[in-house]
């Protein structure tokens, strides 16, 4: 049986805290913005400063990665971001219409990205740096 490291757990706190971030500021954005300018925009906007804020967390912080194939690193980001923001709205949308509270939704959202972007972020995005070998 394989056991998990230290460093990899201690990898995935650190991960976890920039999605912390990254959640609550789109959370509040969206939640309080979407009266006022509508999904898709309130979306974008808390989306945008999450996905920045979760950026550095992640890359400078969580993978440790300050000086490594940033150009690189920086355009999966941005794809692995653009594929997500379409999730996202598409999973928010389809559980509003099921009834379910846009607040409450985000959690829903939150708990699927969670996992989804580890796996993206550890073995695509930040795979070249020495945190992301675990």
């Amino acid at each position: 049986m394989h056991s998990v490291s230290k460093k990899s757990m201690w990898q995935f706190v650190k991960y976890s805290a920039g999605g912390f971030v990254y959640f609550w500021v789109a959370w509040l954005v969206i939640t309080f913005g979407e009266p006022h300018i509508g999904l898709w925009w309130a979306n974008i906007i808390g989306n945008g400063v999450g996905i920045g804020l979760n950026y550095l967390i992640q890359k400078y912080w969580a993978f440790d990665d300050s000086a490594k194939k940033s150009r690189q690193q920086l355009v999966k980001y941005i794809i692995l971001t653009l594929v997500n923001f379409l999730l996202s709205y598409l999973i928010l949308r389809i559980l509003q219409d099921f009834g379910i509270p846009l607040w409450l939704a985000q959690f829903v959202s939150a708990g699927f990205f969670s996992g989804w972007n580890w796996v993206w972020y550890r073995y695509w995005v930040f795979a070249g740096s020495e945190d992301a070998k675990g």
